[in-house]
């Protein structure tokens, strides 16, 4: 079996793939729903046809791009394509159309199928477009939605009498005056909303059933099947992707991660409201995070065009980014501006794209969010194995303790463990912590068993030190974090303040996977245990 290099590094997450021959050029992209499995599949299969056997002997590397979705690749996919036009993706593949949905502005607008032109415009008359969407997803969700709202399919000028769309329904005839302008712009108006924000697209479609109920039941079948195809298809609407801007602009995506005096940085360029090229470099510095940025923009804009709007993950503070900025405007001969993307919105999910990209690069094959988690919390390795501690006290009896594990941020439910407390008498979560923490890791060190990577234990400052206690009295000296419910606060033993990361914050995100799991397993465990004694063993 031929294999190639990063590949046992690859995620089994959805992406874009591209195979580079020995020169580094790149001769094939492809996308996948799971990296891993497509890429592998190339180097496994006897049964490879003759072009894709050409192919792989000219593989020399790889690299990828992981995406939130197969639809996002799909458009990735795309997008590269158009932008390197790799040698095997003439014979073996074709691009994938995009399409965008655009509302005329005529007095009584209409709702069209469009696409961009080689320059990233759209293509068609005057109006508000929305999108992308994949041409078939188009067409299944437009016409529908036409239905729904009657907006008229007839052409421009607009007809001066009725046809066979208003006759089935789909039209109340604005042509002969049958729905005032008022009226007709208020049902387009809707039908845009939905366009923009897909999440207003639940409560229509509740309104939909209402409407199909009620059909149906005054025996009107016709038109509830009607609304139930429409009801159907909507749902598309909220397949709108990021990696795809609706609008021509240019825009630069830039995250950079220090650490240790060394670097990385990634670039996505967006041109014409596509993503059209990542580009990756490492080096070594020792300045802090704003202002080894500020020079990493200034050298690579020396040799790169400068878009308007350059998004980072940590711009220079103050004097220092103003500075840049006019330097960069005076080089692009316009305005330049540098900041963080908003905090909400398409341009914040493609930064989290980008450094999602980055920190799997990063952490080889290790969840980025571990790498987060690492750097957070002050950690030596990346914290592939976390252990968290929960206990129980239903009533006061049947005090339990729970020790989960995650693996690569993962459970892994065979690890599990469940403690009844012995050594405490009534309702002690200090003490009960104490024990649990102490069997489970007398156990490891006795068996000569790898310890974890991270401990964590559910609870503030005394459940932590109730915990570090368990550990002295073994001589392990092993991470040790604690969680507190309230304001999700995390407490370490070295730290002066309790660490509150941001609500969106992966790296908080795994420790509120981990307690969960312990909590939920120790209630059910207890659970358990309170129906034995209440029925028997049996029971």
């Amino acid at each position: 079996m031929l294999s190639i290099p990063c590949e046992q590094t690859l995620p089994h997450s959805p992406g874009v793939y591209q195979f580079k021959d020995s020169e580094g050029r790149i001769i094939y992209i492809g996308k996948a729903k799971d990296l891993k499995k497509r890429v592998s599949s190339y180097f496994q299969r006897p049964d490879q046809t003759p072009k894709t056997a050409a192919l792989v002997r000219h593989i020399h590397s790889l690299d990828f791009i992981i995406t939130d979705s197969e639809d996002e690749a799909i458009l990735l996919e795309s997008n590269l394509i158009k932008q390197h036009y790799p040698k095997y993706n003439v014979d073996l593949k074709d691009n994938a159309p995009l399409t965008y949905a655009l509302i005329t502005g005529e007095p009584f607008p209409r709702l069209l199928q469009v696409r961009k032109d080689r320059h990233g415009k759209i293509r068609g008359p005057a109006g508000k477009a929305f999108g992308p969407f994949m041409t078939g997803s188009a067409g299944r969700m437009l016409g529908p939605l036409r239905k729904s709202f009657h907006i008229r399919t007839c052409g421009s000028p607009m007809p001066r009498h009725v046809c066979l769309q208003y006759h089935l329904g789909n039209c109340d005839g604005p042509c002969e005056g049958k729905i005032t302008r008022e009226d007709y712009g208020e049902r387009v108006r809707r039908a845009g909303e939905i366009l923009a924000k897909p999440g207003l697209l639940g409560p229509y479609v509740d309104e939909m059933e209402g409407k199909m109920r009620q059909a149906a039941a005054a025996s009107r079948f016709e038109e509830a099947i009607r609304i139930r195809e429409a009801w159907r298809s909507l749902s598309g609407l909220s397949h709108r992707q990021k990696v795809e801007a609706l609008d021509a602009r240019d825009e630069d995506y830039v995250v950079l991660w220090n650490e240790d005096g060394h670097a990385r940085a990634q670039v996505w360029r967006m041109v014409h409201g596509v993503i059209r090229e990542r580009l990756k470099f490492e080096f070594g510095h020792v300045e802090k995070e704003g202002e080894l940025l500020a020079v990493f923009l200034a050298r690579f804009y020396e040799r790169h065009p400068i878009p308007r709007s350059i998004f980072a993950n940590a711009p220079p503070d103050g004097g220092g980014l103003a500075v840049l900025e006019k330097h960069l405007a005076r080089l692009r001969g316009g305005n330049v501006r540098i900041s963080r993307p908003p905090s909400r919105g398409s341009k914040l999910e493609l930064m989290r794209l980008v450094e999602k990209n980055m920190l799997l690069e990063k952490s080889g094959s290790a969840d980025p969010a571990l790498l987060r988690l690492q750097k957070e919390l002050g950690l030596e390795r990346i914290p592939l194995i976390i252990e968290c501690f929960d206990i129980s006290n239903l009533g006061g009896e049947h005090v339990v303790g729970s020790m989960v594990q995650l693996a690569n941020a993962r459970p892994n439910k065979a690890a599990y463990r469940k403690f009844r407390i012995r050594t405490v008498v009534g309702q002690d979560d200090f003490a009960s912590i104490k024990e649990a923490v102490f069997r489970r890791y007398r156990r490891l060190r006795d068996e000569g068993q790898p310890m974890p990577d991270l401990v964590l234990i559910d609870g503030g400052l005394g459940q932590l030190h109730a915990a570090k206690d368990a550990l002295d009295q073994l001589g392990l000296a092993l991470p040790l974090f604690s969680l507190a419910k309230e304001n999700e606060e995390v407490y370490g033993l070295d730290m002066l303040a309790p660490l509150r990361m941001e609500k969106t914050n992966e790296a908080l995100h795994v420790l509120q996977h981990a307690r969960n799991e312990a909590h939920r397993f120790v209630i059910n465990y207890n659970r358990k245990l309170r129906t034995k004694k209440m029925f028997g063993k049996k029971g």
